[in-house]
């Protein structure tokens, strides 16, 4: 059991702790009361490409709550989205599928992010019959340019769709969007931008976003603030595949490795994975730009070599959820 006192004031009443529903069933309500169910979509994959060419990221699901008077022994059925894979051989990203939730005859629902193409970022989730109907972020949008990795979109909590880090520069690899805010862009070439916090947007070229102090605003949330994962540059033996913190962007990669199936950084859950940019001729084969976290958006991933087959893939789309709140047991 937890206590919301240090989120909403008062005497310190005890609820149950939000229970995480990660897998497609039947639900039943432990408890008579008023819950919040929190409904995330699944999110996109990014775009794979080779030849430096343009990839962009996936979006993330959309973001869907409800408040809901509930018995104990009720049930509820819930579908859980699938993330959509990254693309391979030059594919676009595949987008994610739905979240549901049917209560009493009704259907709550969270769709899912898009995929990435060359032109641009996969689309956000919308959602549907919530007290709230967020739509999620957008990926950055390559815009069909040679050199430009973009980032994956993250969810939106608060009213405002972060969307994935965008490249401006050929060639570079951007960050992935955190709860708080977009990837930054890159601002020079042979560069990786950094992936937003959960407090802020990404703030240059290499660095995250500001992650300092304070609770997240929704007990689901509760951690540390987080900061987006920096920018990172690969270079001889270094094959990376670290993760941003909770809520946090995936840093860009930008590889100078030869080496095949490097990774880049994954998005923190809810958030985008980072871009991957190889800039080894005919190098990086099948390298992989960032998963996307719980709802979020997968990068897109771009190299230098010539075969179709051996293009850097895209991040997957992280898979949705939901979770139950209780906020009053009777």
């Amino acid at each position: 059991m937890g206590t919301t006192s240090s989120f909403f004031g008062g005497g310190g009443t005890t609820l149950p702790d939000p229970i995480p529903i990660a897998t497609t069933q039947t639900y039943t309500f432990p408890f008579s009361g008023t819950v919040q169910l929190h409904i995330i979509g699944a999110g996109g994959g990014g775009k794979s490409e080779y030849d430096q060419r343009g990839a962009s990221g996936g979006g993330a699901g959309g973001y869907c709550r409800k408040q809901l008077t509930v018995a104990a022994n009720d049930t509820m059925a819930v579908t859980i989205g699938t993330g959509g894979a990254g693309g391979t051989d030059r594919g676009n990203g595949s987008s994610g599928t739905v979240t549901t939730c049917v209560y009493s005859g009704t259907t709550y629902t969270a769709n899912a992010g898009g995929g990435g193409s060359a032109h641009n970022g996969g689309s956000g989730g919308t959602a549907s019959n919530g007290d709230l109907n967020y739509t999620g972020g957008a990926g950055g949008s390559a815009g069909n340019q040679y050199g430009y990795a973009t980032g994956g979109g993250a969810v939106n909590f608060f009213n405002s769709p972060p969307v994935g880090g965008v490249a401006a520069h050929n060639p570079s690899a951007a960050g992935g969007a955190g709860i708080g805010g977009a990837g930054a862009p890159t601002i020079s070439t042979y560069s990786a931008s950094g992936g937003g916090g959960s407090t802020s947007p990404g703030s240059s070229s290499g660095n995250p976003g500001i992650g300092t102090g304070g609770i997240i605003k929704h007990p689901f949330l509760q951690a540390a603030w987080a900061g987006g994962g920096a920018g990172v540059e690969l270079g001889t033996g270094q094959m990376g595949g670290s993760a941003a913190d909770t809520g946090g962007g995936g840093g860009g990669t930008y590889s100078t490795n030869a080496s095949s199936n490097q990774k880049g950084m994954s998005g923190g859950a809810f958030a985008g994975g980072g871009a991957f940019m190889g800039q080894q001729y005919n190098g990086a084969e099948d390298s992989k730009a960032g998963n996307g976290g719980i709802g979020g958006g997968g990068g897109g991933g771009s190299n230098r070599h010539q075969t179709n087959t051996a293009a850097a893939h895209g991040g997957d789309g992280g898979q949705g959820i939901v979770y139950v709140e209780y906020t009053a047991v009777t």
